[in-house]
């Protein structure tokens, strides 16, 4: 069970989002507006945040900035009617670990809360992890590569979080497109197989043969289990 912080203000889907959650096993606060949500918070961090922007009073985006520039490290889920690119590219900026915007399946929802909540449990567990020659401890946002440091950029690290959540299975450059870049699968793909061969360069020992990080010829990458 998770505590779920929803901060939305539309009626209706506070009473589905609510009753899903809760059906999954989840204690969900409701607050309506930024100033319930700052008053909650005060008294400590949800396991989740799930935030609509355009709120009664004010920018859910502020709140996002505000709890990131506090140093929180609480997973935020922002769901709105804001779907363009751009908004999805500032939603993450200002913080957002998701962006989904509206109207949405509840499905999908649940699978992305599923997904945000394993984030945390594994971040909690210290998130230290071997691949490779590539020592990369997350909950510090720090990586070795032969002992050496290395820089990683943002869109490096959500590339790299997300295939260890998924290790095991195969991803395709479509679902990375949309669930990293929160781009359209219609972008080019190329931009993948770029930042792959970035991530293969610190963990493979030889980049060219990769053991850890492979191709899947025609559908996209896999990281394995070993």
């Amino acid at each position: 069970m998770a505590d779920i912080l929803l901060v939305e203000d539309d009626a209706t889907l506070v009473l589905s989002l609510e009753m899903t959650l809760q059906a999954h096993g989840h204690h969900v606060i409701v607050c309506r507006r930024l100033a319930e949500a700052r008053d909650i918070l005060k008294g400590g961090l949800p396991d989740l945040l799930l935030l609509d922007l355009g709120l009664p009073d004010g920018d859910g985006l502020d709140l996002c900035q505000e709890l990131r520039q506090q140093g929180a490290i609480t997973p935020i889920l922002m769901l709105t009617a804001r779907g363009t690119l751009g908004a999805r590219v500032d939603g993450l900026r200002a913080g957002a670990d998701d962006y989904l915007p509206k109207p949405f399946d509840l499905p999908e929802l649940m699978a992305r809360v599923e997904a945000l909540l394993r984030r945390r449990r594994w971040h909690q567990g210290g998130g230290d992890l071997h691949i490779g020659k590539l020592h990369v401890d997350l909950s510090q946002r720090r990586a070795l590569s032969d002992e050496e440091a290395v820089h990683l950029t943002d869109l490096e690290w959500r590339l790299l979080t997300y295939l260890v959540e998924r290790r095991g299975e195969v991803i395709s450059r479509d679902e990375l497109l949309r669930r990293v870049w929160q781009s359209s699968p219609e972008s080019q793909t190329r931009t993948v197989d770029v930042f792959i061969s970035r991530l293969r360069r610190w963990m493979e020992e030889d980049s060219a043969k990769p053991r850890y990080l492979i191709s899947v010829r025609g559908v996209g990458y896999c990281l394995n289990q070993d």
